[in-house]
């Protein structure tokens, strides 16, 4: 008798959305798994850009161009046309395994990253782990953004690598890769037209837009 109770007293609580029966999810791959971003649909092209297959969070954020020799840099750019929430998303580099994202080393974008239609983003490579993400003031002395951020990994041109952007729930949502040696000493590999086109090797164009070399 006492348990008949006690199951329609659970029934009741059910309905009511008690008795176990809340909305908890579980956590993702990165810090601030509930943020999305702001912007609407995908876009890139070239090397796997898009959004992530079932996946909830999309943006229109594009890993642009790629510094391997020299000094070592990534720059993202959104193409628009609304603003992006970057918070609580990733930016890895590929195992050497696998050739996966490496979630273990990604940098994940602290809350209110934003990236306004237009607007590039710079991130720097091979930084101590001390100096946490950032943002940062201390940039590229020959010149670029006065704001960027700090990853610990860097791209390996002579093996070549695949730079992902991730959702906060480790999913990929865009990529560029950069082949073996794609780019000779002073170039770049970036996307032509910029945040558009196919990757190609580019003169360094650090928070401006893509040129040919």
């Amino acid at each position: 008798m006492t348990y008949l109770r006690f199951t329609v007293f659970c029934a009741a609580l059910l309905y009511a959305g008690g008795c176990g029966s809340g909305d908890e999810s579980g956590d993702g791959g990165g810090p601030d798994t509930d943020a999305t971003t702001t912007s609407q649909g995908s876009s890139g092209s070239g090397s796997g850009g898009g959004t992530a297959a079932g996946g909830g969070a999309t943006t229109t954020v594009v890993v642009n161009e790629i510094s391997a020799k020299g000094s070592d840099w990534i720059e993202l750019g959104n193409p628009g046309p609304g603003s992006a929430d970057l918070g609580g998303f990733g930016l890895c580099d590929s195992d050497e395994a696998t050739g996966a994202c490496n979630l273990g080393d990604a940098l994940w974008f602290p809350v209110g990253t934003q990236l306004a239609a237009g607007e590039y983003l710079l991130v720097l490579g091979d930084q101590v782990a001390e100096d946490g993400p950032g943002p940062h003031t201390t940039c590229l002395p020959e010149g670029g953004p006065s704001r960027c951020f700090y990853a610990t990994w860097k791209v390996s041109a002579s093996r070549g690598e695949t730079v992902y952007l991730i959702s906060p729930d480790g999913e990929v949502l865009t990529r560029l890769e950069y082949p073996i040696e794609a780019a000779a000493e002073g170039q770049t590999w970036a996307r032509l037209p910029d945040m558009t086109g196919e990757p190609a090797a580019t003169a360094p164009t650090p928070g401006a837009e893509n040129a040919a070399p």
